[in-house]
């Protein structure tokens, strides 16, 4: 039986199943193209904003490396994840924001498992 949690997860009587997922992503930026990955980036979170089940974004800069950078973006579900991730738009905006990274940048997606405070 599956029921709606108050924050607006689906669960069932064996475990609860998420409704929204978060993005994780953590880059190294070549140096010198700081500028430039901060420009694409701002031009896929204003695209990705107007996309059907996107909640939200952001990015952070390491303080001890300023190479190494974090952006997480938080969906309704894993299918609009899915879904944005084989948009065409996504496609092309991607491409020259992952051309100021280094290769060996990561991206994970998690389910988030809110839970209120006891």
């Amino acid at each position: 039986m599956t029921k709606m949690e108050p924050d607006g997860q689906k669960s069932t009587a064996a475990s609860p199943v998420p409704a929204r997922v978060r993005v994780i992503r953590m880059l190294r930026v070549r140096e010198g193209m700081e500028a430039d990955f901060v420009k694409y980036y701002d031009g896929l979170r204003e695209r990705a904003a107007r996309f059907p089940g996107h909640l939200g974004e952001q990015l952070c800069r390491d303080a001890d490396d300023p190479s190494r950078w974090l952006l997480t973006s938080e969906w309704e579900s894993l299918e609009s994840i899915k879904q944005w991730r084989t948009d065409p738009d996504h496609t092309a905006l991607v491409e020259p924001m992952n051309g100021c990274l280094h290769d060996d940048r990561r991206t994970a997606i998690f389910h988030v498992m809110d839970r209120e405070a006891g």
